[in-house]
């Protein structure tokens, strides 16, 4: 959708209705949104996930190497190895967190104020953990970018709104099988 003015959004409220999928970058997208959003990726302490991660990934290898062949395998990780390559990693991310924390950030005092936003009355359609659902949203609520692994395919007719309408049309006419095209809509 094209993207108003607060007031201009309000202003098309009684004769447009704005649809958006899930995370659908495309409605939040703006100026205001792009440049918070930058601000919010250096921002963000990756640290704890990232040694999350590579602590998951070695029990991961430890339990693959060791567990088929009752430990006698040529190759082999204990738990001394996880910890000496935990406390590289450690100190590697140090390392990159102390040089990164020298490069200054605008903060949250510097935050763009947001200044267009999806026009009319905005329905929301997103995935609830169990199907889709869908609400009635102010326009404002689109006005920071929602960052998801679906936030470029929600955008797309085929792998977003398509596969949100089809698997609404299934909830709603109780049928898995439900296609557009077996009802004539293609």
């Amino acid at each position: 959708p094209a993207l108003l003015s607060r007031e201009l959004s309000r202003a098309t409220e009684d004769f447009v209705t704005t649809v958006v999928a899930d995370s659908d970058v495309i409605p939040r997208m703006s100026g205001a949104t792009l440049g918070n959003l930058i601000l919010d990726v250096s921002d963000f302490d990756y640290k704890e996930q990232a040694e999350r991660d590579v602590e998951q990934a070695l029990l991961h290898v430890k339990s693959s190497l060791t567990g088929s062949d009752g430990g006698k395998s040529i190759f082999r990780i204990d738990d001394a190895d996880v910890s000496k390559i935990m406390s590289y990693v450690k100190r590697g991310l140090g390392n990159v967190a102390t040089s990164t924390s020298q490069i200054e950030t605008k903060g949250d005092d510097q935050r763009l104020e947001p200044i267009l936003y999806p026009p009319g009355r905005c329905i929301h359609l997103y995935r609830d953990g169990i199907g889709i659902s869908g609400s009635y949203v102010p326009c404002t609520f689109f006005n920071e970018i929602d960052v998801a692994r679906t936030m470029f395919d929600d955008h797309l007719i085929s792998s977003g709104y398509r596969r949100i309408f089809l698997a609404m049309m299934r909830d709603f006419h109780k049928d898995d099988h439900f296609s557009f095209s077996s009802k004539g809509f293609n």
